[in-house]
């Protein structure tokens, strides 16, 4: 099997990440790092590891600050069966292949995954974990049905392997959180889904692609395709839409704010990117969905997005000053 590592500027955990591969108790894998145009030292860390063992190699791609693309990337020049992916700045238990290994040999599945455990900035502790710990691990289940689990909250997880003939056959589409789309598209293609207690520890800091960038705001055009998705799939689920247009109802308004609250540091043509971006996305809410998702805050989708956007601003300024938590991601 194949692990897949994008990095892009990750020098300061990429050593954690990589030695949680290395310290594997099952040894019957391969890693390759894919170098997404990093600027730091990433690469002299990446060649230290491709040294130290060959088990680990190496491709150089021109930045394209997606992750998503970098994997596919390696997909398209690796032929594992089995493939999974680690974020260069996470880390993975040490009998986390193991455990996924012995639940596949026991079920068949052709997908395994394990616990995605969010923590601290240096992986202590635990802030979150998905599944929760009243999920059933032993259970297994369709494709759809994890599908259903992952839209309108993640319920689940995607972390730990599955096949690369799944996953070569979803490409990387063209916004930063494409893989927000993907990752349920890949799920539909799953016959079997099991599940193992193999800890994934996701490290809660504040990564590159979640820098003020005008690319942030393609996450509105995301929810629009999330959206159209469950029409698309699963339209007797009216719960699963009405979560969708809540989600969707949100991101605007959080993302609509920060667009004002950051506008200068953007250039002209990036305010004209964002500002068109965001309009796209408030015309095309279909607003009786969104008051059955949300009544009260549904009143902002007045005809004009400039009123709008003076309303969703104040809003989420009014939520921060008091201590509001909820945030587009």
């Amino acid at each position: 099997m194949t692990i897949i590592v994008p990095v892009y500027n990750a020098s300061q955990y990429l050593r954690d990440c990589l030695d949680s591969i290395w310290a594997q108790t099952y040894r019957e894998w391969k890693c390759v790092l894919v170098n997404d145009g990093s600027t730091d030292n990433s690469q002299e860390i990446i060649e230290e590891y491709c040294t130290k063992d060959a088990r680990f190699s190496c491709f150089v791609k021109e930045n394209e600050r997606s992750a998503a693309k970098a994997r596919y990337y390696a997909l398209e020049r690796i032929s594992s069966e089995w493939v999974m992916s680690v974020d260069a700045d996470d880390a993975i238990e040490p009998e986390f292949l193991e455990k996924i290994i012995k639940r596949y040999w026991e079920t068949g599945a052709d997908c395994v995954t394990g616990y995605r455990i969010g923590c601290a900035h240096e992986l202590e502790g635990e802030n979150w974990r998905l599944p929760e710990k009243s999920f059933d691990m032993n259970q297994i289940l369709t494709g759809r049905e994890c599908c259903l689990m992952m839209l309108g909250g993640w319920k689940i997880g995607g972390t730990g392997i599955g096949k690369r003939s799944n996953a070569i056959q979803i490409k990387p589409g063209p916004y930063m959180n494409s893989d927000e789309y993907g990752s349920r598209e890949e799920s539909l293609l799953v016959n079997c889904h099991a599940f193992t207690d193999a800890k994934y520890f996701l490290r809660n800091n504040i990564g590159t692609s979640d820098k003020v960038s005008v690319r942030m705001f393609d996450r509105t055009l995301v929810d629009m395709q999330l959206e159209q998705f469950v029409y698309d799939h699963f339209p007797e689920r009216k719960d699963k839409i009405i979560a969708l247009a809540w989600q969707r109802l949100f991101n605007l308004m959080y993302l609509t704010a920060d667009y004002h609250i950051h506008k200068s540091e953007f250039t002209i043509e990036e305010q004209e990117k964002a500002v068109g971006i965001l309009r796209t996305s408030y015309k095309a809410i279909n607003r009786k969905t969104a008051r059955q998702a949300a009544p009260v805050h549904a009143l902002m989708l007045t005809h004009s997005f400039i009123l709008f956007s003076v309303l969703a601003t104040a809003y989420v300024r009014y939520k921060r000053a008091h201590g509001g938590t909820f945030y587009y991601k």
